[in-house]
């Protein structure tokens, strides 16, 4: 049997130190981008929507991407804060007032801001049907596009706004408010949710686009998100996911 000099164990144990060198630490290995939004977005169709598209987009850029709710309020204080890399959520217009998140243009989809009512014979079509009109409005807190609209046209004593679409549909149907705005998939799930009530949608306020808004220092992986946004809807995949989002409880 031939032996193994001194010589050939040294070269045999570099050369396997320098391969374990380069391998990837667990640490290491894939960096993390941790998305927020309300809890309610989060828990709702809108949020399980989300959760697969950004969950694959960040796969293609490898990226780990975590999801992750918070209260209303909180989430944007977060984000602006950069204590997590961005809001996975927001309108087209929320680069206006954001000051530390830059806005991937590709949005995500579309969506709208319904207004719902108790009381029979209420019609509304967009923030501007709400002037002139001596209705008691509320929204959820955080939503940034149902309050910059409302807070146009609706008198500062008639407005206020809660924390949960729960919290605002009882009081709808308490009669302690005339209108509640929200998302509309969001006040679909809550409803389903709730007992059976004389809840309505009244109408449209708001049509627009969903977009990711990043932290400032990840500004260069913002035009990278929006072209494989762009790569997936060719393929389909963002209309796939809806129907899966839409299919699970």
């Amino acid at each position: 049997m031939k032996r193994i000099s001194v010589q050939q164990i040294v070269r045999m144990c570099v050369i396997w130190m320098l391969l374990v060198a380069a391998l990837p630490r667990p640490s290491e290995a894939v960096e993390k981008i941790v998305l927020i939004s309300s809890q309610d977005t989060k828990d709702s169709f809108y949020g399980r929507w989300l959760d697969l598209i950004y969950s694959e987009v960040f796969r293609r850029l490898g990226y780990e991407f975590q999801y992750k709710g918070y209260p209303g309020g909180r989430a944007p204080v977060m984000a602006e804060k950069g204590e997590v890399d961005g809001e996975i959520h927001r309108g087209g217009d929320y680069d206006k007032i954001a000051k530390n998140l830059l806005k991937v243009n590709e949005p995500s989809f579309s969506l709208s801001y319904a207004a719902y009512a108790v009381k029979p014979g209420i019609v509304l079509n967009g923030w501007g049907s709400l002037k002139n009109t001596d209705y008691t409005v509320e929204y959820r807190r955080g939503a940034k596009v149902a309050e910059t609209g409302l807070s146009a046209i609706v008198k500062p004593e008639k407005l206020s706004h809660i924390a949960t679409p729960e919290q605002g549909l009882k009081k709808l149907i308490l009669g302690r408010t005339d209108i509640y705005v929200d998302q509309e998939f969001v006040v679909t799930e809550t409803l389903r949710r709730l007992a059976p009530s004389s809840v309505y949608q009244a109408g449209i306020m708001y049509t627009g686009n969903s977009h990711v808004y990043l932290h400032k220092r990840h500004a260069a992986l913002v035009p990278k998100i929006a072209t494989v946004l762009k790569e997936m809807k060719r393929e389909g995949l963002i209309k796939q996911y809806k129907q899966i989002a839409l299919e699970q409880p």
